[in-house]
């Protein structure tokens, strides 16, 4: 019942009982990385221990994990050799082989291993599958959530449970979003205001110690934590302890004409004060986060609110430009590549590497007319253009310009979708809810095959992975893991696995219990399924009916149903058997 199912694997059919207590790790690996295994090994061992009882050790085997890797890398980032392979045999005692090149793949296998084990209640013992042979390494690189914690705030023991469930299915990203025209929770050292104005209290602050304790932590599950700094748009808290003309549009009513939801701001392209400020705050992200990957955020830029800045208007006409969306384009432009200038001389102050990989999201600068001013040498794109609307250019344009993809396309990855409004009355903008079956079907291949891009293979090999999103308008610490597990996961397997993972009713079976697994260790993940149907696996889901969603270009066409000439002599209809079901299922529902 493993979750994600490994690439390669050959699963015994018989057990072998241990004793927890008898587990012991035997290392190549230099001081440090011997550590964090035993560490490894120890969290995983006291999550075990609490399923089960307190028994003797008497006539209970050892086991013993032997720990082989090959490099003394100890800082995770994207696309590290995550491989391992595993064996489990017993003779008198259980023993586990592990060989990885990284100790990021070595803390998959020991991940891997522990899904083997489980307490046995019907012979009191912890018991372990024995006679396994794996050998597994993702397909992408980039398997991750991003999190919003700027609308409403995150306290850190939840980001560590996000990171938790995360390291379970074997997802290396926590893409931190944090902050936006709500909230700048962040203290930094170089503008202590901005969290005096920009937080929503005392208690609603993530400091440098916060965030050296999370990188830390993520690190040890093989998490990287990518920091997201949003700009253009979604700007205004904390930028109230600077000078106004730094931005346009704060707080500008009604909100609804300015930007597309409240507070409304965002930073004036033509202030060269505000780059000061800009370098300077991305100075102290560089000095806390050491990313190998910077998010730079740059969607729903407002035109509007640019339009109504003198100061904008001046420096466009200065630069023989007009009032056009083409000429907001071009400010837009100047607004990106500064920035980033601002980021490699922020890195060079402070003697350390300039981020590897700079991500956007999908935004304008991404549409046909404009992809030309982002450098596919540099950039990467996280699209979260709706993957099913053949009308919208997006996935296409960046695809064929050559540029790196990571896919939150909101049709497949949003979280908060299918909620309540909370602007309006109804559901929230981008119902409907997104169940776990739809992300684990949501695959960046098939997405590029279902638009048509003229360069297919090549766009393939550019696509990095995926994230789900959860944007948190209306989730908060208390709501936050029924939401996000076990969907997250869900993605996670598909990431894992890529086109290999199948349609999701063959993982069924398995992402239930996955669903208890996370119940067992600790975390709040939704419910999939009534209790019988767990108990009787396979009983509850209904056949697969054969729709997929077409390509781009294509017409759907319903198809004709057949059936057997009825001999209505006896006054009986013949009914196709999906009718059945359907009826079925509707008059269920109705009563």
């Amino acid at each position: 019942m493993l979750w994600p199912l490994p690439s390669q694997y050959n699963l015994g059919s018989t057990v072998a009982s241990f004793h927890p207590g008898r587990i012991t790790v035997e290392s190549n690996a230099v001081p440090e990385l011997a550590d964090r295994i035993e560490q490894s090994v120890g969290r995983m061992r006291d999550l075990l221990i609490g399923r089960g009882e307190d028994i003797p050790m008497d006539n209970l085997s050892n086991l013993t994990i032997n720990v082989e890797i090959s490099s003394e890398v100890s800082v995770p980032s994207v696309g590290m050799d995550e491989s391992y392979s595993l064996n489990v045999s017993k003779t008198e005692d259980v023993v586990v082989n592990i060989k990885a090149e990284t100790y990021f793949g070595a803390r998959h296998a020991i991940e891997t291993l522990f899904q083997l084990m489980e307490w046995d209640s019907y012979t009191s013992a912890f018991v372990v599958l024995d006679n396994v042979q794996i050998q597994d390494e993702p397909f992408y690189p980039h398997r991750g959530l991003s999190l919003d914690t700027a609308r409403n705030f995150i306290p850190v023991s939840k980001i560590k449970e996000v990171i938790d469930s995360l390291s379970y299915s074997k997802m290396n990203v926590f893409h931190w979003h944090i902050t936006d025209t709500q909230s700048f929770p962040l203290a930094l050292d170089s503008q202590p205001d901005f969290v005096k104005f920009g937080s929503f209290g005392p208690s609603s602050v993530y400091t440098k110690e916060d965030v050296a304790d999370l990188v830390s932590y993520a690190s040890d599950r093989g998490v990287v934590i990518i920091p997201e700094l949003d700009a253009p748009a979604h700007v205004g808290a904390g930028w109230e302890a600077v000078d106004d003309a730094m931005t346009v549009c704060r707080n500008a009513e009604p909100w609804q004409v300015w930007c597309v939801q409240p507070p409304c701001g965002q930073l004036n392209p033509a202030s060269d004060g505000m780059y000061d400020v800009l370098q300077m705050i991305h100075k102290d992200f560089l000095e806390m986060f050491h990313p190998s990957t910077l998010h730079m955020g740059g969607d729903e830029v407002h035109f509007g609110c640019w339009n109504s800045s003198d100061s904008v208007g001046e420096w466009l006409e200065s630069n023989g430009k007009g009032r056009n969306e083409e000429d907001f384009m071009y400010i837009w432009s100047h607004f990106q590549n500064e920035s980033l200038r601002r980021v490699e001389q922020a890195s060079t102050e402070l003697g350390i590497p300039k981020p590897q990989n700079i991500m956007l999201w999908s935004s304008h600068l991404t549409l046909p007319p404009y992809i030309h001013y982002l450098d596919p040498d540099t950039y990467t794109v996280q699209i979260w253009a709706d993957s099913t609307d053949c009308n919208e250019p997006t996935i296409k344009t960046v695809a064929e310009a050559g540029l790196k993809m990571v896919f939150t396309n909101v049709d497949g990855t949003y979280l908060d979708c299918g909620f309540g409004g909370w602007a309006s009355s109804g559901n929230n903008w981008c119902s409907p809810y997104k169940g776990w079956q739809l992300m684990y079907e949501n695959d960046p291949h098939k997405i590029i095959e279902r638009h048509n891009v003229a360069n297919e293979e090549e766009a393939k090999k550019n696509i990095l992975g995926g994230e789900v999103a959860m944007w948190t308008e209306q989730t908060d610490g208390m709501t936050l893991m029924a939401k996000v597990e076990p969907r997250a996961a869900a993605y996670g397997e598909r990431l894992w696995r890529g086109g290999s993972a199948g349609e999701w009713r063959e993982a069924e079976t398995r992402m239930v219990r996955h669903r208890e697994r996370l119940i067992e260790r600790g975390l709040g993940a939704e419910a999939l399924t009534q209790r019988w149907c767990e108990q009787n696996a396979g009983k509850c889901v209904l056949p697969n009916w054969g729709e997929e969603t077409p390509s781009c270009g294509e017409e759907v066409t319903t198809p004709e149903v057949t059936t057997q000439e009825p001999d209505n002599s006896a006054g009986i209809i013949v009914v196709p058997f999906y009718l059945k079901v359907i009826s079925f299922v509707v008059i269920s529902f109705m009563l």
